[in-house]
């Protein structure tokens, strides 16, 4: 009997020294990152005894999914996520503000154009910990444009131009490939078209304008454009394998393409030679001009979740993934794709020698100048200094990616995009 009572006794006691396992959801799918991420994960554990239980997400259902745990209450501990997630997440109430407060104030050199996508509403603290980003643009073919005597495409009459001139479907060349399926990618490459117009969600005080003017003229132009588009609901990948075959002359890509372009064996899967000279021939074009100017881009950041009863070890964890060693390790898993939210990081030595060599392909001054981009992008959600969580749940929803799928299957006009779209904000932040 006595040795029955001490079994139950030691078995308690273990259950309240025993640290629960951390629980952290992040987006990075690919099997190579993954093993990269569980690599630092079991040094973690290793160094602190502290166990991590870690759950890829696919990006489109990371809003969905943490919703659907929310309501079961069986929410994570810490998560990966971009800037929309994390805004939606915030309004909710569901993320903790402390620790990443603490965490961005105490670091000293996180960059600006970094942090003022995590910043809450009354500009004090913060919303999550930005932990890597990317920029986007327009990847062209440099040669085939000066060849042509094409401008660069930068404004709204020079993409028209370019993307005209290259049409050909019936030999498989595509003028350009846009966005138009319902998820994230539409929103990107459509949200840079309607900044570089003036045309926002949100006005400065928080009022709905989607139903602008200037909103209606970049839907007309989105339109008119997918004209010279690949066909169906092309995403991210339709324009890489297409690009990188030689089938188009323009793409909306992310910085995440610098790696696709310099390596033999990625660009292999798509075209039978490796190309040495792609890099050399492709220029990258950020910024967009129409009305005014404008680049795109986007920070994924650490969250922690307000309901974790594990925020000690949630610090222990952010403390190590930001060593040095740890976070290069993490973000040369995407050399280009994942820029470092630090200026101490991305002006090392250790981060521009890259293991795959891509930074030395590019240079040093184009991977600093592209890092340096950070700090213009902008976003639905951010309107002069101000910051609209309410975003999050637009882009969780894929409003803009179902309105322009509207347009594109249903010929649907650039006035009832806008009375669905008014309607669908409406519904879901009740204003």
């Amino acid at each position: 009997m006595k040795k029955i009572f001490f079994v139950v006794f030691l078995v308690l006691m273990l259950s309240v020294t025993m640290t629960a396992k951390l629980v952290y959801w992040h987006t990075q799918e690919e099997e190579s990152r993954q093993q990269v991420i569980a690599q630092i994960v079991e040094s973690f554990t290793i160094e602190t005894g502290i166990e991590v239980d870690v759950v890829a997400i696919e990006e489109n259902e990371m809003f969905s999914r943490l919703a659907a745990a929310s309501a079961a209450e069986t929410l994570p501990d810490l998560i990966e996520a971009g800037a929309e997630t994390i805004l939606g997440l915030g309004a909710d109430g569901l993320l903790d503000t402390a620790i990443p407060t603490r965490f961005i104030k105490n670091g000293g050199d996180f960059y600006n154009g970094a942090t003022r996508f995590v910043i809450t509403p009354a500009g004090d603290e913060y919303f999550a910990v930005p932990y890597h980003g990317w920029v986007q643009g327009i990847w062209y073919r440099k040669d085939w444009f000066e060849k042509a005597g094409l401008a660069e495409p930068t404004t709204w009459e020079a993409i028209m131009e370019a993307a005209k001139y290259s049409h050909d479907p019936q030999n498989g060349m595509y003028g350009i490939v846009l966005g138009k399926a319902n998820d994230a990618y539409a929103e990107q490459v459509f949200t840079i078209f309607a900044l570089s117009n003036g045309a926002r969600i949100f006005d400065k005080e928080g009022n709905v304008i989607v139903n602008s003017p200037e909103m209606k003229e970049v839907l007309q132009f989105y339109k008119d454009l997918g004209e010279y588009s690949a066909p169906g609901h092309t995403y991210w990948q339709q324009a890489r394998e297409l690009f990188l075959a030689g089938k188009t002359p323009m793409m909306f890509y992310s910085t995440y393409i610098m790696d696709d372009l310099a390596l033999a064996e990625i660009q292999t899967q798509y075209i039978s030679n490796f190309d040495p000279e792609l890099v050399e021939n492709t220029e990258f074009a950020p910024m967009m001009t129409h009305s005014r100017s404008s680049s795109f881009g986007q920070v994924l950041s650490l969250a922690v979740i307000k309901s974790s009863e594990n925020k000690l070890d949630v610090l222990k964890f952010l403390d190590f993934v930001f060593e040095p060693d740890n976070y290069i390790k993490y973000i040369h898993m995407a050399p280009g794709g994942m820029l470092p939210t630090r200026s101490s990081i991305a002006e090392s030595e250790e981060f521009l020698n890259d293991p795959k060599g891509i930074y030395r392909r590019y240079g040093a001054e184009k991977i600093k100048a592209i890092i340096y981009g950070m700090e213009n992008i902008e976003k639905f959600g951010y309107v002069e200094g101000r910051v609209f969580p309410e975003m999050g749940k637009i882009s969780g929803a894929f409003t803009i990616g179902n309105g322009i799928v509207m347009m594109f299957d249903n010929d649907a006009t650039p006035d009832q995009v806008l009375t669905f779209w008014r309607e669908d904000i409406r519904k879901l932040i009740g204003r």
